[in-house]
């Protein structure tokens, strides 16, 4: 005795509602908004991580300042097969922290370097039919990139501008002719500084390339702004500036302290003594002049002229009045009364002079003032003895040059030493190391992703699968009480009605006869076969049973 069994036909896949709405049907208002909150934040974490994981481990490949030609860089990286990126704001080429040593050899391997500034090459291409103006200024162009080459060849300098002042040749004399002038830029390495004597030399440098320039005519500047030969430009002298004078003390006082710290530190130790000098210097520019006489003088010329007469000259013609008597008394009145005397004297004597100039020594030492400060615990119990602070007294002033004479003054202590606290280094906190930070930020991406899984998208497949599971549940359930029913209707199926196993045999052609058991097959081949259409047509046998439902409650 045979079963059949009618299935309904299947409906249509037009007639199914697409996943979004179905899944859309089965939530309500307040959970699909939740669905959507926490889709849209899985998103933007996930977006975030993914900027800023990106925007890490990228870095300048050249100084900002650096004239490289970055069509060049460009090339070369693209063709090495180099990722780089340029930033946004001021075009540097960026390339990956890893790769930044191995890509800046690959480009001084290619021939690319950093730009130098123009020189007299540029004379040459200058083309027929220049201008006299023209050719001034290429010259004049190529000299500054020529002298900024020169100064860039320093350890110190990255990069250096010059601009040339220089006036124009006129037949015309003047009382205040015009004198060139330079302007230097200096482009510093990060730490390093120029001293005096390389900042002279720069200028005498400039100076020395341009005829009637000198070094105060040549001004020099930093990158910071700073305005490196200020004393030179303004001829001022060490008795002039200020700055210079507090140089000159300081390295003089240094240096007397490390001699008297020579001499302490083999006896002492380095932390049982503290030694503090002032010196003294006098800046002043003094001349004297001065003039001195001899007070014993020397007599170079004497003269003396000395006459004497007594009595009446001869007068008249000679001879004439030798034969006159003559009278005696007369005579002897004229010679009381006649006297004649003449006296001339002259003496010359010389004096000596001597007339000196002294120029008194600029930076002159007037006097030192020395403080010694001694630790009483390295002195053991008895302490520092008279004697041993004489010893050491006598063996610092021997050392800097001590002198009573000139006012110097020295004082020795010796008290108890606090033992320095050992500085705490603190530890670098965690969001400020580097090498965490590349760890931090594979770990939340990670974290991140599994959260989306757990929370996110596990959750929705489990609800997606459980009314999928549920639906065949219930499909299973009347697969098994369909079969049972079929095998205890199968006495009476020769008491239906012909219509209705007319209309069965209508709804069994639907199913393909190919995969129906033959007539007369075992029973547990029908039970296999019932459950398998149980399991592929739940909702046809579902209907079935139903009718079956029906037809028994009609009887």
């Amino acid at each position: 005795m045979s079963t059949s069994l009618a299935l309904p036909a299947k409906p249509s896949a037009a007639g199914q509602k697409p996943m979004l709405e179905a899944i859309k049907g089965k939530l309500s208002h307040v959970n699909q908004m939740l669905l959507l909150a926490i889709l849209a934040s899985a998103v933007a974490c996930v977006l975030v991580l993914f900027l800023w994981s990106g925007s890490q481990g990228y870095r300048p490949l050249y100084g900002l300042k650096e004239k490289v030609d970055s069509s060049q860089i460009i090339e070369v990286l693209e063709g090495e097969g180099i990722d780089y990126r340029l930033e946004a704001n001021s075009g540097q080429i960026l390339v990956a922290e890893n790769k930044l040593s191995s890509a800046r050899l690959l480009l001084a391997a290619k021939g690319v370097q950093a730009q130098l500034p123009e020189g007299l090459e540029n004379l040459a291409k200058a083309p027929i039919g220049t201008s006299q103006f023209m050719e001034h200024a290429r010259y004049l162009h190529g000299l500054e990139g020529e002298l900024a080459r020169t100064i860039m060849a320093l350890e110190a300098v990255r990069y250096a501008r010059v601009h040339l002042a220089i006036p124009k040749r006129t037949l015309f004399i003047r009382a205040e002719p015009e004198k060139p002038t330079a302007s230097v830029l200096l482009e510093l390495y990060s730490g390093a500084r120029l001293d005096e004597s390389q900042v002279s030399a720069i200028a005498n440098l400039v100076s020395g390339s341009i005829t009637g320039m000198t070094p105060a005519q040549v001004q020099i500047v930093d990158q910071a702004g700073n305005y490196l030969n200020a004393d030179m430009a303004s001829g001022q002298d060490i008795s002039q500036s200020r700055s210079k004078q507090l140089k000159y003390t300081h390295e003089l006082e240094n240096n007397l302290i490390a001699r008297a710290e020579s001499m302490l530190n083999p006896i002492l130790g380095r932390d049982n003594y503290q030694v503090q000098l002032v010196a003294r210097v006098n800046f002043n520019q003094i001349e004297e002049t001065r003039e001195s006489v001899d007070p014993n003088p020397v007599m170079t010329q004497e003269t003396l002229n000395k006459d004497q007469t007594n009595g009446n000259l001869a007068l008249g013609i000679p001879g004439a009045l030798s034969n006159k008597p003559v009278s005696g008394k007369k005579g002897k009145k004229e010679d009381n009364q006649e006297s004649s005397l003449r006296q001339q004297e002259t003496r010359s004597y010389e004096v000596g002079r001597s007339v000196r100039h002294t120029k008194f020594q600029q930076m002159q030492l007037e006097g030192l003032s020395v403080a010694i400060l001694l630790n009483q615990q390295a002195a053991g119990k008895e302490g520092w003895q008279p004697q041993q602070l004489q010893q050491i007294s006598d063996m610092v002033k021997d050392a800097i040059g001590f002198s009573e004479a000139r006012g110097d003054q020295i004082n020795i202590n010796s008290f108890d030493f606090v033992v320095p606290e050992k500085p705490v280094i603190e530890a670098l906190p965690w969001w400020q190391n580097e090498h965490l930070r590349e760890y931090l930020k594979y770990g939340i991406g990670t974290l991140l992703a599994l959260l989306l899984i757990l929370f996110v998208l596990r959750p929705l497949v489990q609800h997606l699968t459980r009314s999928d599971s549920g639906s065949r549940h219930s499909g299973n359930k009347a697969g098994d009480k369909a079969a049972e029913m079929a095998l205890e209707a199968e006495p009476l199926t020769q008491a239906i009605e012909p219509p209705q196993l007319a209309l069965q045999a209508e709804d069994s052609k639907a199913l393909p006869q190919s995969n129906l058991p033959p007539p007369g097959s075992p029973l547990t081949v029908k039970m296999q076969h019932l459950g398998l259409l149980a399991t592929e047509e739940p909702a046809r046998v579902a209907e079935v049973i139903s009718h079956w439902m029906k037809d028994k409650n009609r009887d």
